[in-house]
């Protein structure tokens, strides 16, 4: 079989996983670096993980809902708009709870790494106690893009498209306040009202990601991409293409990966998003010499 009936036999199989991955290469990666350039990064950490918790409350309550466990049993899985509001419900929780809290501690890193580990605590005991979260259990916890349908890209693709418009659309208020809050207060920006919009749709974006395609492929499109494109970008707008770039080389890079090892697509994206980061580091320090030496 040629090179063309490979290709094209892969994609019937997973044309819609790789439509789903090149969604969140793109957007997730972006969101990253709006966290990353408000100083935010470490929210990562723990939001991510909380909407995975919210998931797993999602299915211990599916039994108070006749019609979500129908559906359920006929399906072998709850519908992605019952999920959604749990994952983006805890995700925004999160955004909001550890925004608030850590803003000013001098130690911020241990306060979301203690709200890691709660969410995995409670992540892992929901599912315990759920009667669907035995069989969903690895699939909530890991993510596997490959089982993605075409109602999961549907909502993966209106909620990450809403997203990126948004960014798109305020992308002016969303810069200058990240570098600089009491300027565009200056300004007379709605910097409230933008924050709030913010949290909002930063939050359902996180979970939506996580609800489709795992908790370890979005921690790993939110921080990598970012933590590379920094070491090399000259002003924000190299920055940002350098951000999009990584992040779309690290899905397109897990394919071969995970078709021809078979390993699990999201572990195998963010092992290529890592060492994307690694080359991105050597090559910003091999400028940074060459530029100290030629002055």
């Amino acid at each position: 079989m040629g090179l063309v009936e490979n290709i094209g036999l892969y994609y019937q199989l997973f044309g819609l996983s790789f439509l789903a991955s090149l969604v969140v290469g793109v957007v997730l990666p972006m969101v990253g670096a709006l966290m990353f350039l408000r100083r935010e990064a470490f929210l990562g950490i723990a939001v991510p993980q909380f909407a995975a918790a919210g998931i797993a409350l999602g299915l211990l309550v599916l039994p108070w809902f006749p019609v979500m466990t129908q559906f359920f049993l006929d399906h072998g899985h709850p519908p992605m708009m019952y999920l959604l509001p749990f994952a983006a419900g805890a995700a925004c929780l999160a955004l909001s709870l550890f925004g608030f809290v850590a803003r000013g501690k001098e130690n911020p890193g241990a306060l979301l790494a203690g709200g890691f580990a709660t969410a995995s605590a409670l992540a892992i005991l929901f599912l315990s106690s759920a009667s669907a979260g035995s069989n969903l259990a690895e699939t909530v916890m890991r993510g596997e893009v490959l089982l993605l349908d075409r109602h999961g890209l549907a909502v993966l693709a209106g909620v990450c498209g809403l997203c990126l418009a948004l960014l798109l659309l305020l992308r002016r208020p969303l810069l200058v306040i990240a570098f600089d809050r009491d300027q565009a207060l200056a300004l007379g920006m709605p910097v409230h009202r933008v924050e709030i919009m913010q949290l909002l749709w930063v939050g359902i974006t996180i979970g939506a990601g996580v609800m489709t395609v795992g908790p370890v492929l979005v921690f790993g499109l939110l921080f990598l991409p970012p933590l590379a494109a920094v070491k090399v970008a000259h002003n924000i707008r190299s920055f940002l293409t350098h951000v999009l770039i990584v992040g779309l080389l690290s899905v397109l890079l897990a394919w071969p990966l995970s078709i021809q090892l078979d390993w699990p697509y999201g572990p195998a994206a963010v092992c290529a998003a890592a060492c994307l980061a690694l080359l991105y580091s050597i090559c910003g320090k091999f400028r940074n010499q060459r530029s100290a030496r030629l002055q």
